[in-house]
């Protein structure tokens, strides 16, 4: 019997800023589980000590830099909820991989970021200009055709830096970009590229910098928050699993410790089962750096398949109080893909608003329940 198998880091992101106004999540991703890499493209995680932020991420996704339109080379969030206005942040290293440093090179019209609208095209690029440290925000046709709208002057910093794009997408709209909170350049007007979309759906992740006399470049992306709120004050911690928690129902070698826990997904290692409303649990990294702040959501990514014959769907499961709370049904394909983005924006136990607090109190457990 092929059985219902589950392989990946259960990765929650709890997207944290300090305690101002509420916001919007559409997206939050930082390992290889949470993003799709192009088909043909060169995508992998980096876990080398000072491309990402230590304390909240464990590695970076990493894109070989390559000039082409689209770039072959890319990532992609899966499509979240169209908006007309929305905000891009991560944590984001331009690497130069045969000395191994971050820098702050560019190549000319290579791009860095594509925002994809609701029709599928990519309406808005961050693009290098070739000069060190600079970039510009192009608007981008159906067809292909580019207008640059703004050039950045020393946009990109040296090592990692946090990079926060807004968009408000509409003939009377704007573009900024910020590094590291401030903002380096700004252009206010028509920000369409005139096929119709007034809403976007979708991000896509490249590298500033191509390979340049045989030195290969790039682009290390970490945290990534996509929302309709200012993003500058949010920080995305990876909480993986730990250890075995309250319920353990999943056959495999150490599930919670070893193969959920993984940094780099295998397809060849995984947790499963044959029996339809089995569920397995784990415990949770809770050292969240100090600090007071509001919880944007719990989300969850997860890599799976399911056999011709046995269980088709799961469940996530967030255990409170004792109490195990389930997701909608999830339909795994009959080969391994990853399914992500499964948010929780209030704690089930009490509906309201989740606490740091929830995540650190005894018995809390995150897992998985096998469906029919």
């Amino acid at each position: 019997m092929r059985r219902w198998v589950f392989n990946t880091v259960l990765v929650l992101c709890l997207s944290l800023l300090p305690k101002t106004a509420g916001a919007t999540l559409l997206f939050s991703g930082g390992e290889d589980v949470d993003f799709v890499c192009a088909v043909g493209g060169s995508c992998g995680v980096d876990t080398t000590s000072g491309r990402f932020r230590s304390a909240w991420a464990r590695s970076a996704y990493q894109v070989l830099g390559e000039a082409s339109d689209p770039p072959v080379n890319r990532f992609g969030s899966p499509v979240f909820t169209p908006s007309s206005a929305l905000w891009v942040h991560a944590q984001f290293c331009t690497l130069y991989i045969n000395g191994g440093a971050c820098v702050a090179d560019t190549s000319a019209n290579n791009q860095m970021l594509r925002v994809l609208d609701s029709n599928g095209n990519a309406a808005l690029v961050v693009r290098g200009t070739g000069a060190l440290g600079q970039v510009k925000i192009s608007s981008r046709s159906a067809s292909g055709a580019f207008t640059d709208l703004v050039t950045c002057p020393a946009a990109a910093g040296l090592g990692v830096w946090q990079f926060d794009f807004f968009v408000n997408y509409s003939t009377s709209g704007e573009v900024a970009l910020f590094n590291n909170g401030i903002q380096v350049c700004d252009y206010t007007g028509n920000v369409t590229n005139g096929d119709g979309a007034t809403t976007l759906n979708k991000a896509e992740f490249g590298s500033p910098r191509v390979a340049a006399g045989g030195n290969n470049y790039a682009g290390d992306w970490s945290e990534v928050i996509i929302a309709t709120t200012d993003t500058r004050a949010m920080s995305r911690f990876t909480a993986n699993t730990v250890a075995n928690g309250n319920t353990v129902g999943f056959s495999g070698t150490n599930v919670c410790s070893a193969i959920w826990n993984a940094t780099v997904n295998n397809d060849t290692n995984y947790g499963y089962s044959g029996t339809s409303n089995t569920t397995h649990e784990c415990t949770i990294k809770s050292s969240i750096p100090a600090g007071s702040y509001n919880v944007l959501a719990l989300v969850m990514s997860a890599r799976a398949l399911a056999g011709t014959s046995g269980p088709q769907h799961f469940d996530f499961v967030t255990r409170i109080g004792g109490t195990d709370y389930t997701s909608d049904d999830y339909a795994p394909l009959p080969a391994f893909s990853n399914i992500s983005n499964y948010m929780q924006t209030i704690n089930p136990a009490t509906s309201n608003p989740w606490a740091v607090s929830d995540f650190t109190a005894a018995g809390f457990n995150v897992g998985e329940m096998t469906k029919p």
